[in-house]
């Protein structure tokens, strides 16, 4: 539950890079054949949705740590944590803004579906079909890591909340609260190394990206 500041400045440093490399052109939907144009949008919208991924993702990372200062604020300023017990702490306000955020996170996860399809859809001749079918291959195994990863976390913020909740239970002792913290630790060092996985799938997935509006662009230039 603590603040992993190292993981936070990987993710969030090497992700915020990429989107403003990301970010060079959009690209002019100048060809009227073959089909290229649909990729065109489609590499744009792919460019978009990975941005959108990023910044949800850090958020994300963000709220977690502000998980900790409002559980202090919580300890401190509420003596029989009644605070828990009703729902009012700050805690879970925290928790119900990533749940929220695990909401986007599914409907990006679609989206990310929906342009493989379009990516593999593709029949014309001036792209490379191999190169298409490959970075569709890439979305869907980020896609499907993303699902995993929102399937897990939300499973994490739900035992959260009952452990929020229960030490304002009449039988709460200290060795719950002592074991739920140490519990709590181990969940976030687990969705750490989910969180890496994620930052190496998107830089892969950036790569693509960039690839195909170079080509496209090259494409575009000489129709010209």
């Amino acid at each position: 539950m603590g603040d992993n500041k190292k993981t936070r400045g990987v993710f969030r440093v090497g992700m915020l890079l990429l989107l403003f490399s990301l970010g060079s052109a959009a690209l002019l939907l100048g060809c009227e054949s073959d089909g290229i144009e649909t990729i065109a949008e489609t590499a744009n919208e792919l460019e978009e949705t990975h941005g959108q991924t990023v910044e949800e993702l850090n958020l994300l990372l963000q709220e977690e740590a502000e998980l900790q200062t409002d559980f202090e604020e919580t300890l401190e300023t509420d003596d029989d944590l009644s605070t828990l017990g009703d729902g009012t702490s700050p805690v879970f306000r925290n928790l119900s803004d990533r749940k929220e955020r695990m909401e986007r996170l599914r409907e990006l996860e679609e989206e990310f579906a929906t342009h493989a399809d379009t990516l593999r859809d593709y029949t014309g001749s001036q792209l490379d079909k191999e190169a298409l079918d490959g970075l569709a291959g890439d979305v869907d195994r980020f896609s499907e890591l993303l699902g995993t990863f929102r399937g897990e976390y939300e499973e994490n913020l739900e035992e959260k909340e009952r452990y929020f909740e229960g030490l304002a239970a009449e039988d709460a002792t200290y060795d719950i609260f002592t074991e739920g913290i140490h519990e709590l630790n181990a969940q976030h060092e687990i969705m750490r190394e989910h969180f890496y996985g994620l930052d190496e799938e998107l830089s892969v997935l950036a790569q693509g990206i960039e690839e195909l509006q170079q080509t496209i662009q090259e494409r575009q230039e000489e129709e010209e």
